[in-house]
């Protein structure tokens, strides 16, 4: 039995020990075949990693467009689906959140929504934008943008929020999600989180839109592999773990937003449903527009990218008085 036990535990190591190695490669051979191709800047001693997309018809009174992605996901997820439209008639700042696409995490807390805010406040400005902002945020980018609006609500003219995390689960979290939060720890985020990632990636993404279709190539696109690596999931996992405390301690505020906020739910949302989140943020913003996207999962700014570009252009461009 002893021998048993020791030839499993044997076994066990070497199998961490092969995927700590292919981990490692195949972190570096995504990394090269997916080079970034935006600009850096540097705030507070942060490397940021940004795309800034000067509009095709630009108007001297428009307010710039900033777009904060979700979790695991990249720069590269946003610009597929609403940068181009958007970068017609507005500019469009886009960056990979800190920890995230090539992004440095810098010295923390990532899990602060704060902290993200101070490095993007200095971003936007060293990128000249004096102007207003409208700044639109999916996912947990959407709890980044309802920080913004608290913490700088003289910049931010507009929200708009797809699918936005904003309120604590009444139960807390479910159990599967509990277990996974002890059971991928460091060892598996740097062993065989990766590998088995990649080989089941198509499985992955049909999860990501269920019950839409993805894009087609959404993987390769999106860089959505890069999310897989072991430093910047593990970034991901910082901004979980504190999640509930931090959405405990920030829905009290939510009333002091005066900034006009459109709101995107996707009906069929399995990840951040709609009645948990977009409906109450609805009920707790005082100038809240709710719009349901009937059918539309997780991931509904791909296959209603033109409705959601339609109502960022109505709210970035009409008069100023009317956002008061």
């Amino acid at each position: 039995m002893l021998t048993v036990l020791l030839t499993l535990i044997l076994l066990g190591a070497i199998g961490l020990a092969i995927g700590f190695i292919a981990s490692k490669w195949l972190s570096r051979t995504l990394d090269t075949r997916q080079p970034p191709h935006g600009r850096f800047v540097t705030v507070d001693g942060v490397r940021l990693h940004v795309h800034d997309l000067p509009a095709q018809q630009p108007s001297p009174t428009a307010p710039t467009v900033l777009l904060l992605h979700g979790a695991n996901l990249c720069l590269d997820d946003l610009q597929m689906s609403l940068g181009g439209p958007l970068a017609q008639r507005l500019r469009v700042i886009i960056p990979d959140r800190p920890g995230q696409g090539f992004s440095e995490p810098g010295p923390g807390p990532l899990a602060s929504a704060a902290y993200q805010v101070k490095l993007l406040q200095g971003l936007i400005s060293a990128l000249g934008v004096t102007g207003p902002l409208i700044v639109v945020g999916h996912s947990f980018g959407g709890l980044i943008a309802l920080r913004y609006a608290l913490d700088d609500p003289h910049r931010v003219a507009g929200l708009v929020l797809i699918n936005p995390t904003s309120h604590p689960r009444p139960e807390g979290l479910p159990w599967f999600q509990r277990v996974a939060g002890v059971l991928v720890g460091p060892l598996m985020v740097h062993t065989l989180l990766l590998p088995m990632s990649l080989a089941m990636l198509d499985r992955l993404v049909t999860r990501m839109f269920r019950p839409e279709a993805p894009p087609p190539d959404y993987a390769a696109r999106s860089r959505l592999t890069l999310g897989l690596t072991p430093a910047r999931f593990s970034a991901s996992l910082q901004e979980y773990a504190a999640l509930r405390d931090q959405l405990i301690e920030t829905v009290p505020s939510y009333p002091s937003i005066a900034a006009p906020t459109l709101i995107f739910a996707g009906e069929a949302d399995p990840v951040v449903p709609p009645n948990v989140h977009a409906e109450a943020l609805a009920r707790a913003l005082p100038h809240a527009q709710l719009q349901h996207l009937p059918g539309a999962g997780h991931m509904a700014h791909h296959a209603h990218a033109s409705t959601i570009v339609r109502g960022i252009e109505q709210l970035a461009l009409q008069p100023v008085d009317a956002q008061k």
